[in-house]
């Protein structure tokens, strides 16, 4: 079980959060060279567009400042968003980064949530999402794998296709999808491809937190039927648990800042800024916890099945670059080794 942190830069403007952009993000590439030296194994970014508070729009300027800045951790977006993409400009894109780092890309992408303003801000109809992030992904294999080609789809009509200089990694950077139902864990499972788990809001939308291992057991049933395992199509889950001596203190401290994400995302989907208060959330009181508390609700969560990559959200909004790496040392220290080797299951 590889050991990483996701960030999606929020930085809200105009709020008692922001920080001066420069800083924002030369502190945060700080703060992963530090989490290297801990342990850290690999970076990754959510994709977003025309948000307020600056959510990443595009993973590979901070993929490749990533990799300038270490020497081991894998790197990569969770997940980029294909319908947003010319294929051909992201394969490129990836391939150069995959150079830049030798060779430490994971490429996790799909069609991601159809989110209106999105889809009209860069004009593509929202009708042909799925079918848009199909072809894009069989384009971009290409792209990787094959000198020229061309190709004639629904969406793309390309001629003379070489797409240079080709990845690090042979045939390709290790793909991941989602595979949140039955349909595309069996389209993951045929195609080799790993698990993309948007399982990062368990404390803020779960009630039941015993999910993962009915997925986990659907998914390696699913890998059984096309002699696959986890070690070939690994899975990838994030979430957003914070280590502290004191969670009632760090609650306290950074309650709003959990409330602001939820409505961030309900704002997104348009729906209504639920619930009021930060108390309303399911299992609000999981998101900050000592260690030996943090180490029992994991070994509920994973035991048996434990994913392959572990994410820990870098911070919440209003968190500063100090206190996420103290959460994040005290959790590498005081729980890591009680879980990393301590799980049973395939790994």
């Amino acid at each position: 079980m590889k050991l990483g942190i996701i960030s999606d830069m929020r930085n809200p403007d105009g709020s008692k959060y922001h920080r001066p952009w420069m800083e924002h993000y030369s502190g945060f590439l700080d703060l992963v060279a530090e989490l290297e030296e801990l342990g850290y194994e690999s970076v990754m970014f959510p994709e977003h567009h025309f948000e307020a508070d600056g959510y990443i729009p595009n993973p590979i300027p901070m993929m490749t400042a990533v990799a300038m800045r270490t020497k081991k951790m894998l790197i990569g977006a969770d997940l980029f968003r294909l319908p947003d993409w010319h294929p051909v400009r992201l394969a490129e894109d990836v391939a150069l980064v995959d150079i830049l780092s030798n060779g430490r890309v994971l490429f996790k992408a799909g069609a991601g949530g159809l989110y209106p303003p999105v889809s009209d801000g860069l004009g593509w109809d929202p009708r042909r999402q799925l079918s848009r992030s199909t072809e894009s992904m069989q384009i971009i294999l290409k792209c990787w794998t094959e000198e020229v080609f061309d190709w004639e789809g629904r969406h793309y009509n390309l001629k003379g296709v070489r797409a240079m200089p080709k990845p690090v990694q042979k045939p390709h950077p290790p793909v991941f999808m989602p595979a949140m139902n039955p349909k595309s864990m069996e389209r993951n499972a045929r195609e080799g491809y790993g698990a993309a788990m948007a399982g990062g809001r368990w404390t803020l939308e779960r009630e039941d937190l015993g999910w993962w291992k009915g997925w986990h057991a659907e998914w390696v049933e699913a890998l059984a039927r096309y002699g696959r395992t986890t070690k070939e199509c690994p899975a990838s889950v994030f979430m957003n648990f914070f280590c502290t001596d004191d969670p009632e203190r760090a609650w306290a401290k950074h309650r709003e800042g959990i409330l602001y994400v939820t409505h961030a995302y309900a704002a997104l989907r348009s729906e209504p800024l639920l619930p009021e208060t930060p108390e309303e959330l399911p299992h609000w009181d999981k998101v900050f916890l000592t260690s030996d508390q943090m180490v029992k609700l994991l070994r509920e969560l994973f035991d048996g099945a434990p994913p392959d990559h572990l994410l820990l959200w870098d911070a919440v909004p209003g968190m500063s670059f100090q206190e996420s790496y103290e959460s994040h040392k005290m959790f590498v220290e005081q729980v890591w080794p009680k879980i990393s080797g301590g799980l049973t299951g395939s790994l």
